[in-house]
């Protein structure tokens, strides 16, 4: 998820996100470990009796629209950012034949009502969260859930702080999301954290793996830099198990508050 310290415009920003991840769409379940076992324990957390109408966000190949499809919802809509993406999981998944599919940015898409919105490790690409977060409000219906799992602020953080770079990505503390969430009109039902140390073999895997699952798109390092940031890194975090990275895990339930 890190980038470079450029601020892009919106249109240059969600045009390099598309780019990133549909030129990985192939790699993605590869090394999409992480993002597996989020999804395993967000799915988990959604309460009882399972809601039956749904839009996920940022479904991307699949990896949350599993959990969903065991619930068997009456209704299915599926979004990601990239038509890339959408067309992978088509052909990759047995999807019933009522699902249906919104291409586009889901911070702009015209959002339908439905019972549950869920996003598995995507609200972090939020540029107007709060913004986002109240059209998600007004669009759940009465008793709604809003079920998503992002990355804190301590994710990797010793990368980022070696490479000088200030992603794309919104890595906002657990209060910030708690107080945007209740400023939407959102009752928190359920929050949890965890953190993560994760170890690759060298930098150089280690940037591989960021690549491959599309989170890097505004990564712009001249050979020479990225020459010098794997040999820095190498020496500062490396261990006998490979050199390691540290990820903050949030998870949150909310419910479409009454008021």
């Amino acid at each position: 998820m890190p980038g470079n310290s450029k601020n892009p415009s919106e249109p240059e920003f969600e045009q390099s996100v598309i780019e990133s991840f549909s030129k990985h769409v192939k790699t993605y379940d590869r090394h999409a470990q992480l993002q597996r076992s989020m999804a395993e324990r967000l799915a988990a957390l959604i309460p009882n009796p399972f809601p039956q109408k749904i839009l996920e966000i940022g479904c991307g190949t699949g990896v949350f629209t599993r959990h969903l499809l065991a619930r068997s919802p009456s209704t299915l809509i599926l979004n990601d950012i990239a038509p890339v993406m959408i067309e992978y999981l088509k052909n990759h998944l047995e999807l019933p034949s009522h699902s249906k599919f919104l291409v586009g940015n889901a911070e702009r898409i015209q959002i339908p009502k439905t019972k549950l919105i869920a996003g598995n490790a995507v609200v972090q690409w939020f540029q107007n969260p709060q913004t986002t977060l109240q059209r998600f409000h007004a669009s759940l219906e009465k008793e709604g859930y809003l079920a998503f799992s992002t990355f804190g602020p301590q994710t990797l953080e010793e990368f980022r702080r070696s490479a000088q770079f200030e992603g794309p990505t919104h890595l906002l503390s657990q209060k910030r999301w708690k107080t945007l969430l209740t400023q939407a009109g959102f009752e928190l039902q359920t929050f949890q954290t965890e953190t993560r140390q994760i170890f690759f073999q060298n930098t150089q895997n280690l940037i591989k793996n960021l690549q491959q699952i599309g989170a890097a798109p505004l990564r712009i390092l001249k050979p020479g830099e990225l020459r010098q940031l794997i040999r820095d890194y190498d020496r500062e975090y490396s261990s006998p198990q490979g050199v390691y990275t540290n990820w903050e895990l949030f998870y949150f339930i909310a419910r479409r508050g009454t008021g």
